[in-house]
């Protein structure tokens, strides 16, 4: 019986880490196919300046120094927004494939503020705001959450990739940035752990099963926590 139980415990631990890489891997999926649009944005751009290089080739000295006096301030800013878009893009895909980089005995994981811009944005709503505004000295959220509660902003999250499942380290880091100190990451986190399995008993997502502090927003049958019923009246 020991040696079953030491063969069961070893099963669940490797099935727990597919579990975990699987989520990590949706996310580097979700990277390179930002890449791949934003590399097919850039393409006609130099398509473009291929072809006025071309034509300057045929134009007359006095001619080309006249469109590069038009040109130059305009291409030098696109070079700069297109340089800024590629820095964030890199930072992003450091922080997504070192983990280790956002936690607290470290500086940063990116802030995976999933930027779907291939994505259609979720319906929100139905997700109410707050009413009242936070207590001063209130951990706070990053700008795009901070009129919601946290377990509102959870569901927002989860509602952005239906398909995933969370960890609550990349929930936090999600919510609140990768500038937490320890003190504040471990703050964050415990919030944001009782507002899951709050959400979890109210039905608003469900814990993955086998995999401690995974989370994802569709019951799947055999993963998930069980699907609950709703409440008959009386």
């Amino acid at each position: 019986m020991a040696d079953l139980s030491e063969i069961l415990r070893l099963l669940e631990a490797e099935r727990d880490r597919y579990v975990l890489e699987a989520a990590d891997l949706e996310r580097r999926l979700s990277f390179i196919r930002n890449q791949i649009h934003a590399l097919e944005a850039l393409i006609p751009k130099y398509v473009l300046e291929e072809k006025i290089n071309h034509t300057y080739k045929r134009l007359p000295e006095s001619s080309i120094q006249v469109l590069l006096e038009d040109r130059t301030h305009s291409v030098e800013q696109e070079e700069l927004e297109t340089l800024d878009q590629e820095l964030e893009t890199e930072s992003e895909f450091e922080h997504k494939t070192n983990p280790s980089l956002s936690t607290p005995q470290s500086t940063s994981i990116p802030n995976t503020e999933l930027t779907t811009s291939t994505q259609e944005e979720p319906d929100i709503s139905d997700i109410p705001k707050l009413s009242v505004p936070r207590k001063p000295g209130t951990l706070p959220l990053l700008r795009e959450f901070q009129e919601y509660s946290i377990q509102n902003a959870i569901l927002i999250l989860m509602r952005r990739r239906p398909d995933l499942h969370f960890h609550i380290d990349a929930i936090v880091r999600d919510l609140y940035g990768n500038k937490l100190t320890p003190e504040q990451f471990k703050t964050a986190k415990t919030n944001v752990g009782k507002m899951l399995s709050t959400g979890v008993q109210a039905g608003l997502w469900y814990r993955v099963l086998h995999a401690h502090g995974v989370y994802t927003l569709k019951h799947e049958k055999g993963v998930t926590s069980k699907l609950l019923k709703p409440l008959r009246k009386k």
